[in-house]
Formats: C-alpha cells, sequence, structure tokens
C-alpha cells in the first residue's frame, strides 16, 4: 500500500546520512594536502630545541613541549590513520542514528508493528494498565515506548538490529549488510581494543574479517574511503525497498 508521506521522511533521513557522510570526506580530502604540507615543514627543521603548545586543562592554562620531530610525528600518526579511526567511529555512530531515527519513524506510521519479534533482539515491553491510564499525554507515553524499544534494538550486535529492520521494513537483506557488519565490528576495536583483532571481531566480521586474533586493522584512507561507501550502499537499500513498497520519496541532492 502507498505511503508516500513515509517514503518522503525516509528519504529525507537517508538523503542526510549521505550528506554528511559525503561532508566528512570532503573535508579530509580538504585537509590532506594542508597537513602533509605541515609534516613536511617539521620533516625539514634541524631544531632540537623543545616548543610550548597549549593544552586543556580544568584548573589553569597548561602548555606541552614537544620537539619539531615529535610534531612530525604526530601529523604522521594522524596523517595516515589516527584521523581516519576517529572519523570512521563518527561515521558509524551517524550511521546507527539513521537507522534508529528511521525506525523510530517507520514506528509513528504503524506502531502496531512493535509487535514484531526476531531472534536476538528483545521484544518491546508491555505497558500497564496503571501506567496507561495515570499518564497525563497519551501520545508521549507511545513516543517514550517507541524511543526505549529502538533504543533495545541498538544495543544488540548489528547483525541482530539489521534482522529487525529487515523484518520490520519489509526489506530485503542487501549483500552490503554483510560488509557493513565488518565496518561496525571494526569500530568496536578501534574504540574498546586499540584495532586487535579478538574473538569478538571474528564472530561479528565472520567471512569479511581481515585477520586472525592478535592481527591488528588497518584503518587507513582506503579502508575509511571503502567504509563509507558501505555506509552509503545500506542506506540506499533500505531507502530503495522502502521506495518500492511505499513510494517515491524524491530525488538524491547529496
Amino acid at each position: 500500500m502507498p505511503d508516500e508521506a513515509l517514503a518522503r521522511k525516509i528519504y529525507s533521513l537517508q538523503n542526510r546520512i549521505v550528506r554528511d557522510l559525503n561532508d566528512a570526506h570532503i573535508f579530509l580530502e580538504q585537509i590532506g594536502p594542508l597537513l602533509t604540507d605541515a609534516r613536511a615543514t617539521f620533516e625539514r627543521s634541524d631544531s632540537k630545541s623543545d616548543r610550548r603548545y597549549y593544552v586543556p586543562s580544568v584548573d589553569r592554562k597548561k602548555f606541552a613541549k614537544r620537539t619539531d620531530h615529535e610534531l612530525k610525528e604526530i601529523y604522521a600518526h594522524f596523517s595516515s590513520g589516527g584521523l581516519y579511526e576517529a572519523f570512521l567511529i563518527t561515521a558509524v555512530s551517524q550511521f546507527e542514528s539513521f537507522l534508529a531515527d528511521v525506525l523510530v519513524t517507520f514506528l509513528n506510521h504503524y506502531p502496531l508493528r512493535i509487535t514484531e519479534v526476531v531472534q536476538g533482539v528483545p521484544a518491546c515491553p508491555s505497558v500497564s494498565p496503571r501506567e496507561l491510564v495515570s499518564a497525563p499525554d497519551k501520545d508521549q507515553l507511545v513516543q517514550r515506548v517507541l524511543s526505549d524499544h529502538v533504543a533495545s534494538v541498538f544495543r544488540q550486535r548489528p547483525s541482530a538490529y539489521m534482522a529487525y529492520a529487515v523484518k520490520l521494513l519489509s526489506i530485503k537483506s542487501d549483500q552490503s549488510f554483510i560488509d557493513y557488519f565488518e565496518v561496525a565490528a571494526t569500530r568496536d576495536l578501534v574504540v574498546h581494543n586499540n584495532r586487535v583483532i579478538n574473538a569478538l571481531y571474528l564472530e561479528k566480521a565472520a567471512k569479511k574479517a581481515r585477520g586472525k586474533v592478535g592481527d591488528k586493522v588497518e584503518v587507513d584512507k582506503h579502508y575509511y574511503n571503502a567504509a563509507l561507501a558501505t555506509l552509503k550502499k545500506v542506506s540506499g537499500a533500505i531507502k530503495r525497498d522502502i521506495e518500492k513498497k511505499y513510494g517515491a520519496g524524491g530525488e538524491n541532492e547529496v
């Protein structure tokens, strides 16, 4: 059954996440040459003296001392990987927010679908009669229930919450979802394990795993670009199937 209002909202969400991901890529592409030039300046320096650089402090203004050689190493670290690691963390967080917004938007249109059950995902908790009767605003109660349920969905691993999205939205499980599981697993390694592969990563990434236990995964420019492309492809697959069922939402402007 067509639902153009829903299709337009999903289109808007997908357009926004793709634009945000593209903006981040454009920014990194723009600052790359600047970082290279700055690194070269410190690399040419013969100075062995410390320079003072302002650093944050709670109590008072503080400075850290670094030589030009140390500055060169700082630029090398962040331009080769550190910056891409930080931006990957942000990208996956933004993408998870996009997915959650899609589910909440859909449930606002079809609240009775909240009863859908998927293995590995907690069922939506029921509302007690007392809570229902005493609620001063029934609409706010519904919104709280929807938001709390979606939040619990996204506390599960990506394979579980994507399976839930597939069933709830009646979309197809695209091949790009499997690539996304590896990207999300890599994000977790960056945040929690200094990029060192563990058993949990192998379980999450499955056939897409990029090494064995104890190896370090690379998060460089090439990987970051591929990860962004994967996130955009997943969002496009979701929008595509939504539009097939509910109608076109609009033209992309990203």
